[in-house]
């Protein structure tokens, strides 16, 4: 007599209806934020403070989201969304001398005025602390600051390729840069740990370009023709996205946060002619799992573990750090030959943070290094640098392709 497995109705339940409850709700907040014209990041993230310990949370008790299945489709989400965004980038292109500077700047300045804006709000908060919280204001969000552009319509403008360009070197930098704080707060960093650490990295993203566009594009699109000569579909797909978590695992080996590995893994399939359908299909996958890695995020943060005095730090680092931003790239921008017009513009579409710094905030509270009130008010401190200084970047943007457009037709007419 045959006998049927059964797994526990509690086992069966809790995937099931956690699923349907995320992506439900995050599906409903991209129609609410759209209407408001605001980045649908942000509603997956307001969502999932909504469902959290502050608000719902409060009321069906800490255990409704179960944290290690959670935790591996938000991890899944980051790693889909970084491929997708080394989909859209040129290693090449990208990696100029004025993105290099602007990114630069746009890391450097940020990263330091958190820590000594921490230092002196929070002077009893341990060094790793601080060094992560400077962490979280360096990345700019690609995510935000290409709807801005694809909004606009100015994808095409020498402003949108060099904020796009500047914008992928300092998620990489701030990648590296979480690699580094997470090396500090084991108390394995010195000097020579850093060195080693650097130079595992560039050796990390130089071999992997070097091997996936010499070997790893060329084996995909075999695998692709073979599948289709056999009626398979997608086999191509299917190689690339393997390869991907190959090269995230060989990145969080290396000392690298694995969504390094994600987003180089894209970059290398970036100029494949099968390009295209990989963005579909990963765009698929993320349609899934990424509105999952920021609901996550918005669920971590509880409202209740606030003070005054954290709320007080929470609006000054978000100053801060618009203003560091903004000035850490105005100046390189100018500097590599931009009008201070258009610097300023880069400064604001590089002001928005995101993904990345989320992803910081989000190691930090996991390693037990910021505390749960400080995680909170941190990721509130990220949205309000996504959300101020869209307004103006909007305007600044609209007002510098009306220009361009403008000077363009009188550059025409004197012609004719």
């Amino acid at each position: 007599m045959l006998t049927t497995f059964r797994l526990p109705m509690s086992s069966v339940m809790i995937p099931w209806q956690q699923l349907t409850l995320l992506l439900t709700v995050a599906m409903a907040s991209h129609f609410a934020f759209r209407r408001f014209q605001q980045p649908t990041i942000l509603g997956e993230i307001f969502i999932g403070i909504l469902l959290g310990p502050s608000i719902l949370g409060h009321f069906w008790g800490p255990d409704f989201f179960d944290p290690v299945f959670t935790g591996i489709f938000a991890a899944l989400g980051a790693i889909v969304l970084l491929f997708l965004i080394g989909l859209d980038s040129d290693i090449l292109a990208i990696f100029s001398k004025r993105n290099v500077a602007i990114a630069l700047g746009g890391v450097v300045l940020p990263w330091l005025s958190g820590y000594f804006l921490a230092d002196v709000m929070l002077p009893s908060e341990p060094f790793a602390a601080k060094v992560f919280i400077g962490a979280t204001m360096v990345a700019t969000s690609v995510a935000v600051t290409a709807a801005i552009l694809m909004e606009v319509h100015a994808l095409q403008t020498d402003i949108a390729k060099t904020i796009i360009g500047a914008a992928v070197v300092d998620d990489v930098l701030g990648l590296m840069i979480l690699s580094i704080s997470t090396g500090l707060s084991y108390g394995s960093l010195n000097a020579e740990n850093l060195a080693l650490l650097m130079a595992k990295a560039l050796l990390v993203l130089g071999v992997g370009a070097f091997i996936g566009i010499r070997y790893f594009t060329k084996l995909v699109l075999w695998a692709e023709k073979k599948g289709l000569q056999y009626g398979l579909k997608h086999t191509g797909f299917t190689l690339c996205l393997a390869l991907t978590f190959l090269y995230a695992f060989i990145a969080s080996s290396a000392g690298l946060h694995p969504i390094v590995g994600a987003f180089l893994a894209g970059a290398v399939f970036s100029k494949s002619s099968l390009t295209e359908d990989f963005q579909q299909g990963a765009e698929y996958l993320g349609a899934i799992f990424t509105p999952i890695f920021f609901v996550s995020l918005g669920i971590q943060v509880n409202l209740l573990t606030l003070n005054v005095g954290l709320i007080l730090f929470g609006v000054t680092l978000a100053t801060v750090a618009i203003v560091a931003k903004v000035v850490g790239c105005w100046i390189p921008a100018e500097l590599g030959g931009m009008s201070r017009k258009k610097s300023i513009t880069v400064g604001l579409g590089m002001a928005p943070r995101g993904e990345v710094g989320l992803a910081i905030a989000s190691t930090a509270v996991g390693l037990a290094i910021i505390s749960p009130g400080l995680y909170s008010i941190t990721v509130l401190a990220v949205l309000l640098t996504t959300i101020v200084p869209i307004p103006l970047f909007r305007r600044c943007l609209r007002r510098c392709v009306d220009e361009g457009s403008e000077g363009r037709l009188a550059q025409a007419s004197s012609k004719s």
